[in-house]
């Protein structure tokens, strides 16, 4: 998963914009309002690390959204098909923090898994 090391080329923070402006929830977003939320965010995962990014990220959430997101995290990170274990355990941590169930967020990896076989 992009940044899962605490690193992130453009060509993957890019990726992860152009898969998140694609989501309903942020129909109503301007350009400079991603801006100013990838700003943030990009911030966090500089000088923080990856595990203050699933923290502050999922903080924010409401609790309807939670399972979206995890499901969109677990989407991102197997873009390239493969699970790597910095990935998983950012993984991991973002189940916990969002209280997904294990045997869901396992439904969900199993599901994602599937569809990024394409």
């Amino acid at each position: 998963m992009a940044g899962a090391d605490g690193s992130i080329a453009e060509s993957e923070w890019n990726g992860i914009v152009n898969y998140i402006r694609r989501l309903k929830i942020y129909d109503n977003f301007s350009g400079p309002a991603f801006d100013k939320l990838f700003d943030k965010l990009f911030k966090i995962l500089k000088k923080d690390g990856p595990s203050a990014l699933v923290n502050a990220s999922a903080a924010e959430l409401s609790d309807d959204l939670k399972l979206t997101a995890f499901a969109c995290a677990v989407d991102i990170a197997l873009a390239d098909g493969v699970l790597e274990e910095e990935e998983k355990d950012i993984i991991n941590q973002l189940a916990e923090v969002l209280g997904v169930p294990e045997q869901t967020a396992i439904s969900i990896i199993e599901v994602m898994i599937i569809k990024n076989k394409a």
